[in-house]
């Protein structure tokens, strides 16, 4: 007798586990207002957990609420720029969950790294060094989901690396 487990038979977080293993692009999702607000909203507060290790709380909300706001707001303008507007729901949708996977692996990183090394060593220099893969890998998913939306590999890569760039260097280190 089979269970029927809903978030196991449903294709959506299957879509999402595609998507990490650059199997399925961001177009195999349904197009969902709640799937993309929940997963900016995810984006937002995993974001501002990952900037807390470092900052005050009230500078990691902000931050995660304005690093939300960006990847939101450029999508929205490069969508609307390349005119494929019907493709935005599902690439914000990715790219924001895509984004919050990237932030809970250096949360999980920090931990890790934090509990193994004692205060007196450099504990975030060595979380921020450790950091560059996961960085790196958020580039690579973001140019993949942008293959998708009609770029070519090359300015792919090169938007997805600035929205990583305004996002993880810029943002991160302005003083709110």
């Amino acid at each position: 007798m089979a269970l029927n487990i809903p978030l196991i038979n449903d294709p959506t977080p299957r879509t999402f586990f595609k998507m990490i293993n650059l199997e399925a692009s961001q177009l195999s999702l349904p197009e969902s207002q709640n799937l993309m607000m929940g997963s900016l909203g995810a984006y937002a507060v995993l974001q501002a957990a990952a900037q807390s290790f470092g900052k005050s709380l009230p500078v990691s909300i902000v931050y995660g609420i304005a690093s939300a706001a960006v990847l939101y707001g450029a999508t929205l303008f490069l969508l609307r720029f390349l005119k494929q507007e019907e493709k935005f729901i599902k690439t914000v949708t990715a790219m924001a969950v895509m984004g919050a996977v990237a932030a809970l692996a250096y949360i999980i990183l920090h931990l890790i790294v934090g509990v193994a090394l004692p205060p007196p060593l450099p504990t975030e220099r060595l979380a921020r060094f450790l950091l560059f893969p996961i960085i790196v890998w958020t580039a690579f998913m973001y140019a993949f989901l942008l293959r998708h939306v009609s770029l070519r590999p090359i300015p792919a890569f090169v938007t997805a690396a600035l929205y990583v760039l305004v996002i993880e260097v810029v943002l991160s280190s302005l003083k709110f």
